[in-house]
């Protein structure tokens, strides 16, 4: 829902946008970077781009 509500407000989000969308939220299993190279791809999607 963080990060459902972080491309709702902004469409290009940076890393420091996701990380302080997403900090409090706690990621036991430490895959922060998936998790913000999956918000950024969502990002390009939800923008009409593609991604690899």
């Amino acid at each position: 829902m963080s990060a459902a509500a972080l491309l709702k407000s902004n469409g290009k989000p940076t890393d420091e946008d996701i990380d302080t969308a997403m900090s409090g939220n706690i990621c036991r299993c430490g895959t922060y970077p998936r998790i913000r190279a999956g918000i950024k791809a969502a990002a390009l999607t939800l923008a009409g781009g593609r991604h690899a």
